[in-house]
C-alpha cells in the first residue's frame, strides 16, 4: 500500500494571513464617529497576498503584493484593492497557477525570484510606488491603482532599492539604499526633490547580509548590517539561503550623505537583528539611532512557528554610536514586544519626542511565533513612558500611520491610522485615534467591505 503524505499546514496561509483574491471599490463606507475635517487624502496599506496555491514552502514574505486604498475627504471615506502586476505574476495569471518558488527556496525558479512589491509604499516627486527590496519599485496609478511599469530612474538605478526609503523632510531628498550577496554589499543613493536620481555610491561592505531598513539624521546614513548572511552557494539546495552566524558580529556604518561610499566608519557591537528603525539624529558628536531589536534571526523558524520565538521577542532599544572612539552601546527602553515603529515623519532625521509601534500586551494569547499584534504602544522618550492600548485578545492590530493635523502644527499633534481585524467577526476597520487622546475611544471607525490580511507597512497622501 501506498504512503499517504499528509500535507503539513502553513499558518501564513490561514486565518488573517490568507489571501483575499478579490480586487474592488466601494463607496461611502459605513463610518462610525465622526472623521476629521483635516483628514482629506488617502491612507495605503501595502501586504503579502499570493494570487495561487504557492508552490514549495511558503513564507509571509513572499505574497503577492496588493495595495489597499482607504480614500477620505469631506467626512466621507471609500475603499479599493488591487493587486501589484508584476512581470511575474501576470507570466502565472495566464498560466493560471504559481510558477515562482519563495524566500526559502532561492534558485528553484528558472525564472529568478519575482519583484512581488508587496512590502511598502512610497510617495515621492507625484509618483507612488509600491516596493520590495529584492527588486526595482513598481509605479502604481495612486488613483486607480493600476500598475504602470518598474521603474529604474530613466536608466541610472541598476540595482534593487530597500522597501524603506527615507524623505528628509527639510531638504525633500529621497535617500535610499539597496543590497546584494555579491560586493559591493551595499549601495547608497539619492534622489533629490523632483525625483532625478543625482548620486550613487558603492559602500566597500564586509559580509553579504540582509540588510532591510536604514536610518538617516542631518549628515549622515546609519546602516545597520546584522549577522543574517546570505549564502549564494545554498541556492536551489534544502540548505537556508539566509543563514543566522552570529561569529560574524554585527557592525553599524556611519556614511556622511554627501560623501562618497569609501568613506563609511565601521563599528562593531555584539550581535543582534533589526528589521526596522524608528529614527535617528545627532547629538553632539555622537549619533542616536532607536530601532526595534531581536536577539537573533532566523527566517527559516518563522515559517516553522518554532516556540523558541518566544525567546526572541523583539523589543524597543536606544543606540548610541560614539564614532570619535568607536564605540557602539545599547539599552532596552521598553520590555513590550513591539514591531512596525513609526513616527511623525517630519521630525525624521532630527531629535523627536514620539514613537509609535505595534505591540504584544502581556495578557495576548498565545500565537505560536506568529507575528500577530494586539495593541498599540505610544513611546515618549521625553518623559521616559509607553502607553499600551490593548484591543482585546481576539483583534489583531496593523501599523499605525501619523498624520499630522496641519503642516505646521507641533510634533505628534495629529491622527493615528491604523487597521485592525477582529477574529470574531472576520472583519476589518480603519480606526482613526487622536495622539493626545491615545487612550481615548476612536475618533472615527471606517468599516470594510471585507477583511484585510494582515500586512506590512503604509502611508498617507493628502490631497489624493
Amino acid at each position: 500500500m501506498a504512503e499517504m503524505r499528509v500535507a503539513r499546514r502553513n499558518p501564513f496561509l490561514e486565518g488573517n494571513f490568507a489571501p483575499w483574491r478579490d480586487e474592488g471599490d466601494f463607496q461611502n463606507l459605513p463610518v462610525r464617529g465622526r472623521l476629521p475635517a483635516e483628514l482629506q487624502g488617502t491612507y495605503y496599506r501595502n501586504g503579502p497576498n499570493p494570487a495561487f496555491d504557492p508552490i514549495g514552502r511558503y513564507h509571509w514574505f513572499d505574497g503577492d503584493g496588493m495595495v489597499h486604498a482607504v480614500r477620505i475627504g469631506a467626512g466621507r471615506a471609500a475603499y479599493s484593492n488591487r493587486w501589484v502586476r508584476s512581470k511575474g505574476l501576470l507570466e502565472e495569471f495566464r498560466a493560471g497557477r504559481a510558477l515562482y518558488y519563495g524566500l526559502l527556496e532561492l534558485g528553484r525558479s528558472e525564472g529568478g525570484y519575482k519583484n512581488t512589491a508587496n512590502t511598502n509604499v512610497l510617495f515621492h516627486a507625484s509618483r507612488f510606488f509600491a516596493l520590495m527590496e529584492a527588486g526595482l519599485p513598481t509605479e502604481l496609478d495612486p488613483v486607480t491603482l493600476v500598475t504602470l511599469r518598474e521603474y529604474d530612474f530613466g536608466g541610472r538605478l541598476r540595482g534593487p532599492m530597500t522597501a524603506h526609503p527615507k524623505i528628509d523632510p527639510r531638504s525633500g531628498e529621497l535617500l535610499f539604499f539597496g543590497y546584494s550577496p555579491v560586493a559591493p554589499f551595499l549601495t547608497f543613493y539619492r534622489a533629490d526633490p523632483k525625483g532625478n536620481l543625482v548620486s550613487t555610491e558603492a559602500i566597500p561592505g564586509r559580509m553579504p547580509a540582509m540588510v532591510h531598513d536604514f536610518a538617516i539624521t542631518e549628515h549622515y546614513a546609519v546602516f545597520f548590517v546584522c549577522p543574517l548572511m546570505f549564502r549564494l552557494e545554498n541556492m536551489g539546495s534544502e540548505r537556508p539561503v539566509f543563514s543566522w552566524e552570529p561569529s560574524q558580529g554585527m557592525l553599524w556604518g556611519v556614511l556622511p550623505r554627501n560623501s562618497g561610499g569609501d568613506q563609511i566608519q565601521w563599528l562593531e557591537c555584539e550581535p543582534c537583528f533589526i528589521f526596522h528603525a524608528m529614527n535617528a539624529y545627532e547629538r553632539g558628536n555622537t549619533i542616536v539611532v532607536d530601532v526595534v531589536r531581536y536577539p537573533y534571526m532566523e527566517l527559516e523558524q518563522l515559517e516553522q512557528r518554532a516556540e523558541e520565538l518566544a525567546d526572541n521577542a523583539a523589543t524597543l532599544w536606544r543606540f548610541t554610536l560614539e564614532t570619535k572612539i568607536g564605540r557602539v552601546w545599547g539599552e532596552k527602553h521598553a520590555s513590550v514586544s513591539c514591531e512596525f515603529p513609526r513616527i511623525d515623519e517630519r521630525m525624521t532625521g532630527q531629535r523627536y519626542r514620539y514613537g509609535f509601534m505595534v505591540a504584544r500586551s502581556p495578557n495576548a494569547p498565545a500565537t505560536e511565533g506568529l507575528p500577530k499584534f494586539t495593541a498599540l504602544a505610544k513611546c515618549d522618550w521625553q518623559t521616559g513612558r509607553t502607553e499600551l492600548r490593548d484591543f482585546g485578545p481576539h483583534v489583531g492590530v496593523g501599523e499605525a500611520v501619523f498624520v499630522p493635523r496641519g503642516a505646521t502644527v507641533r510634533e505628534g499633534d495629529g491622527y493615528l491610522l491604523a487597521l485592525i481585524y477582529d477574529e470574531l467577526r472576520d472583519t476589518s476597520e480603519l480606526h482613526v485615534l487622536s495622539v493626545e487622546g491615545f487612550l481615548d475611544e476612536p475618533l472615527a471607525v471606517v468599516e470594510l467591505p471585507h477583511r484585510v490580511p494582515y500586512g506590512f507597512h503604509g502611508a498617507w497622501v493628502p490631497g489624493i
